[in-house]
């Protein structure tokens, strides 16, 4: 009785050895996966503003989740509740517009971020996700997002494929109209005679060739307003082809406040206009409207930056080696960093030019 007593005690006390030993390793290995996703988040430039102290907080709710190729992470239209890192692999961002089949608009990688849009708007999402090959990501739900407060203290970038919500505005592109030699001598002559456009890039005749073969031709009745002082939503560049064109810019009394539009000047047939905001992303600077039925060249935004803004592969590279370097850029993905760059544009100055005046409206980012 007593021998086999003892032998029961000795393998009671084994299996709590064993038990023991297990517990200290599944910890162990639980600290072990802590330390590498707060060491992870640490390096992602989203979280470099994120107080110190946040990060184990955040690596404490951080749930591992892996998907496998093919295997789609979110779909465009449901509503979400995550939020997710991407550790390791890549994933393609994907959306469909106007029923038409599924387009690929991003590709995501390690440092890479997605489904913050639902979670800060509480929308829909806007775009697809698929795993392209095995996916490792760390996924925080909607109720530990909003209890670290991360929609306060993070900086999310403003993009459309992935994070901005709502129905995203596409200027509408209509086919080049076929153009008779006196009207392409006309085109090239209001491109060559704009003078923010040449401040800005070198009209080349290989520009100014490919700006010809893509505008269109539009004929505006008297009275029509082209475009609205204060509208953010620019989207076409113009040169006047027949007509006068009358420019209004909101004017005030010193002490007596705004009194409404007043007309500060007009173009007419051979001269442009548009280009300033969408060069600079800023609000309309002036209304324009036809004094009189008029013909109008037309260009949308996206093939006129699309030329103008054309820089090498090389450079490409360059600048976003500058860009990486901007703390506020950050946020962005790397290919929302490629796009940016490719909008850059090289200004020289001579030593002692005035680059900004305190005192005036700004309109461009160095």
């Amino acid at each position: 009785m007593g021998c086999g007593g003892s032998k029961a005690e000795d393998s009671s006390a084994a299996k709590g050895k064993v038990a023991a030993k297990a517990e200290k390793k599944g910890a162990k290995d639980e600290n072990s996966g802590f330390q590498q996703n707060m060491s992870f988040l640490q390096q992602v430039n989203l979280f470099k503003r994120l107080p110190k102290d946040q990060h184990p907080l955040l690596a404490a709710n951080a749930i591992p989740t892996d998907f496998k190729s093919g295997q789609v992470v979110i779909k465009q239209g449901e509503l979400g509740n995550e939020f997710y890192v991407i550790k390791s692999g890549e994933a393609s961002v994907s959306q469909v517009k106007d029923g038409a089949a599924p387009q690929v608009v991003a590709k995501l990688k390690s440092g890479d971020y997605f489904g913050e849009a639902a979670l800060l708007r509480d929308e829909p999402r806007t775009a697809t996700i698929t795993a392209v090959t095995a996916l490792s990501t760390l996924k925080l739900t909607r109720d530990k997002f909003q209890e670290l407060g991360l929609h306060e203290k993070l900086q999310f970038a403003n993009r459309k494929a992935v994070g901005a919500g709502g129905a995203v505005k596409t200027a509408t592109i209509k086919a080049p109209t076929e153009k008779t030699n006196a009207e392409l001598e006309l085109i090239k002559k209001a491109l060559q005679a704009n003078e923010n456009l040449n401040t800005m890039v070198t009209l080349d005749d290989t520009r100014i060739k490919e700006m010809t073969d893509v505008c269109w031709k539009e004929e505006v009745e008297a009275g029509t307003v082209v475009i609205q002082e204060g509208d953010l939503k620019a989207d076409y560049f113009y040169i006047v082809q027949e007509g006068e064109f009358d420019i209004f810019v909101t004017g005030e009394d010193e002490g007596k406040g705004k009194l409404g539009a007043k007309p500060v000047g007009s173009v007419s047939k051979g001269s442009s206009f548009g280009e300033l905001a969408l060069l600079y992303l800023v609000p309309r600077a002036a209304t324009v409207t036809a004094k009189e039925k008029g013909v109008l060249w037309v260009i949308d935004r996206n093939q006129f930056k699309n030329i103008l803004m054309k820089v090498s592969d090389e450079k490409v590279a360059e600048y976003m080696s500058y860009l990486d370097r901007v703390s506020i850029l950050e946020a962005l993905l790397s290919e929302e960093k490629k796009s940016l760059a490719k909008a850059l544009v090289e200004m020289h100055f001579a030593k002692g030019e005035v680059i900004l005046q305190q005192g005036e409206q700004g309109s461009t980012f160095y």
